[in-house]
């Protein structure tokens, strides 16, 4: 089948996260929009022709976003870093973790597809390692752990 102009497909180049309306910038890597299911198979007694499935607990991957650092979205990272720290000893009783959306576009900057993540935490944030010896890209990595996206 061919594709037509006004089909529109991601790139994976493109996507933008904000949490609970604060913008995170754009990030150059993502990975873990991942769930698994794991169902459970039970062994019936007196059944010999097959197990019976069983839902398991669902379970979701944390995420984790990479980027070159830049000025304006790594103090964005900062900003929101620093107010989930002042507020996490009374996470429960701020509402619980935030919800972060994940937004994929095409070419044209259109938006193809969006995950929203609920109750969604950091987990861990790293910066660069320095080392003048190299002649490296200085990055940051930010992990963000959720109860789920679908």
């Amino acid at each position: 089948m061919p594709i037509s102009l006004d089909t529109m497909l991601a790139l994976t180049t493109r996507f933008h996260v904000s949490v609970d309306g604060v913008d995170l910038g754009g990030w150059a890597r993502c990975q873990g929009l991942e769930v698994k299911f794991n169902p459970e198979a039970q062994h019936d007694g007196g059944n010999y022709q097959y197990e019976t499935v069983l839902p398991g607990a669902i379970k979701y991957t944390p995420v984790t976003l990479q980027r070159a650092i830049n000025a304006a979205d790594t103090a964005k990272v900062q900003s929101w870093l620093r107010e989930r720290a002042s507020g996490w000893v009374d996470a429960h009783a701020s509402g619980g973790g935030g919800t972060a959306q994940i937004s994929l576009f095409d070419a044209h900057a259109k938006k193809v597809a969006t995950w929203t993540l609920r109750n969604v935490y950091p987990d861990s944030w790293k910066g660069p390692d320095l080392d003048a010896g190299t002649l490296g890209i200085a990055t940051e990595q930010l992990v963000l752990v959720h109860e789920g996206f679908l």
